[in-house]
Formats: C-alpha cells, sequence, structure tokens
C-alpha cells in the first residue's frame, strides 16, 4: 500500500514539471526570443508583380527587414499598400524613399530603401499610425512611361529617314558620289601633272645653274681681257680727244683772226668737230665705266648701292 501511493506522487509531478517545462519553452519561444521590429506603410502606384509575403527590405543595399503584408489600399484601389518590418533601431530619416527592384533573373523583387543626407530628421509616425515612406516609380515603371514617347520618337525617325532615303534623294545621292569619283580622277590627273612639271622644273634648274657657271666663267674672262686692254685703250681716245680739242681751238683762233677766207665754210666743220670732240668725251666716260665694272655689258650696271644716311 505504501509504495503504490510514493509511484503515484512521483508520476504526479514528473508530469507537472513536464507541463510546466513545455508552457515555459512556449513561452520563451513567442515572448522570449522574439525581434523587435520598426513598422512602416509603403504606398505603390506601380503594379508590384514578383513581391511576396517575407521578401527582403534592403537600406543601401544592406538587408534590414521584411514584408509584412501586401493588399490593395482600400481607401484608393489606384494604388497597393505595402506593410514592412524593419529590424529595431534601423535609421529611417525624412527625404528616403523606397523603389521596387528586380531580384536578379528570377522575377521576384525586392523593396529598396534609398535617398536620405547624414542630419536629418528621423521620420515620424503621425496619430499612431504607421510612418509612411515615400515611393518613387522603378526603373521598369520608368520605361513602361516613357516607352509610347520613345516609340513616336523612333517613329518619327524612321519617317524622317524615309524622307531622305526618297528616290529622288538616292538619284541626287548617286550623282553626287559620282561627280566625286570624277573629281578625285581629275585630281589625280592633276597631281600627275604637277609632278611631271616638277620633274621638268627641276632639271631645268639643274640645266641653268650649269650654265651659270659657264657664264660665271666667261664673264671672269671677259672682265680680266677688259682690265687688261681697257687702260691703253682709254689713253688712246684720251690722246685723240685731245687732238681733236686743240685742233678745233687752233682753227677757231685763225678764223677770228680772219686769216682764212673760208670762215663760212668751216664754221659747219668747227660744229661738226666740237660735237665729235664731246662724243669722245662720253665714249672715255663709258670706258672708264666698263673697266671699273665689266659685267654690266650682261647684267647692266644697276643701282649704285646708298651710303649711311643717304
Amino acid at each position: 500500500m505504501y509504495s503504490k501511493i510514493n509511484y503515484t506522487v512521483v508520476g504526479l509531478f514528473v508530469s507537472l514539471f513536464t507541463i510546466a517545462l513545455l508552457a515555459f519553452g512556449f513561452w520563451l519561444a513567442k515572448y522570449g526570443f522574439e525581434e523587435k521590429y520598426d513598422r512602416y506603410t509603403l504606398y505603390f502606384t506601380e503594379p508590384v508583380d514578383g513581391l511576396t509575403l517575407d521578401s527582403s527590405v534592403k537600406l543601401k543595399g544592406v538587408d534590414v527587414g521584411k514584408v509584412s503584408s501586401i493588399e490593395v489600399d482600400p481607401e484608393n484601389v489606384e494604388r497597393v499598400r505595402v506593410m514592412i518590418r524593419l529590424r529595431e533601431g534601423t535609421p529611417i530619416t525624412q527625404g528616403m524613399y523606397a523603389v521596387l527592384k528586380l531580384q536578379g533573373i528570377t522575377g521576384l523583387s525586392y523593396v529598396q530603401i534609398e535617398g536620405g543626407k547624414k542630419g536629418a530628421p528621423p521620420l515620424r509616425s503621425q496619430q499612431g499610425e504607421a510612418p509612411v515612406i515615400p515611393t518613387h516609380a522603378s526603373l521598369m515603371q520608368q520605361l513602361s512611361n516613357d516607352a509610347p514617347a520613345l516609340l513616336s520618337k523612333l517613329q518619327h525617325m524612321a519617317d524622317s529617314l524615309d524622307s531622305i532615303f526618297s528616290e529622288s534623294n538616292r538619284k541626287h545621292l548617286e550623282l553626287i558620289l559620282k561627280n566625286s569619283a570624277d573629281a578625285t580622277g581629275k585630281a589625280l590627273e592633276v597631281e600627275e601633272r604637277i609632278i611631271a612639271l616638277s620633274e621638268e622644273f627641276n632639271t631645268t634648274l639643274r640645266n641653268f645653274n650649269a650654265k651659270a657657271d659657264t657664264i660665271e666663267e666667261e664673264v671672269r674672262g671677259l672682265s680680266s681681257t677688259l682690265r687688261q686692254r681697257l687702260p691703253s685703250l682709254l689713253k688712246n681716245f684720251d690722246e685723240a680727244g685731245a687732238s681733236v680739242a686743240k685742233v678745233a681751238r687752233g682753227l677757231e683762233l685763225r678764223l677770228k683772226r680772219g686769216e682764212y677766207d673760208l670762215k663760212r665754210i668751216v664754221r659747219p666743220l668747227k660744229i661738226d668737230i666740237r660735237e665729235l670732240s664731246y662724243r669722245y668725251q662720253e665714249l672715255a666716260e663709258d670706258l672708264k665705266a666698263l673697266s671699273r665694272n665689266p659685267s654690266s655689258i650682261l647684267f647692266g650696271s644697276g643701282h649704285p648701292m646708298k651710303g649711311p644716311g643717304e
């Protein structure tokens, strides 16, 4: 009898202890290890394809929370209300915004929070409700919104290209290309002629240089000959001129004295003799100049160089 009572007490104690342990574990699992979150609300005016419950929420690429609910806004059927929970203490400030992004090629989406500046005040709730984070259109939505305008521009470009490459413009373009080809051919011909003329000019220049050397040698020889013969020639001319002048003066003196009755006849002769004397003097001056610069016979006398201050 005593032994049976002890087993009953032990069994009852074990049962109560097991129930208490299970209750403590349930409480500990529900409240002791539950992570605390901050809740926020998002409103999207675009489709949220690929976004599901427990989809990731990232702040500048860092995973900070999950999507807790997705539903059409009862107050405005044109937008979708998405509730998110972020780890407690996640810095959400004014100026930040949320945008949907694709996760690789899986077709799934996640929420990316971007923007914000250092020192901006934190985002606070109003009237006890979850704070609302503004949203921006996703890249796909922007492309979808801009697609009509882009297609219109592409169509306009296609129409412009059609007008540019019309039949008449194509003919004009072919004519321009043909004229360009003809001009190029003519330019090549002109270039060949210029090259030929250049070669001829070089040949002529070489021949001229060779002849110039020969002419220079001949001029030097002539100059040497003139230097040798001119002094005696000038002396003879000077003597002849002096004799003619002397004869003219003597004749003039005798005619004045009346020694000759042929005054009328000799007067023209006197004039001719005087003229001849002048010509001899001019010839003597020319020969003197020639002795000083023999090359003037071929190249002219030129202009004398001016001295300082002239």
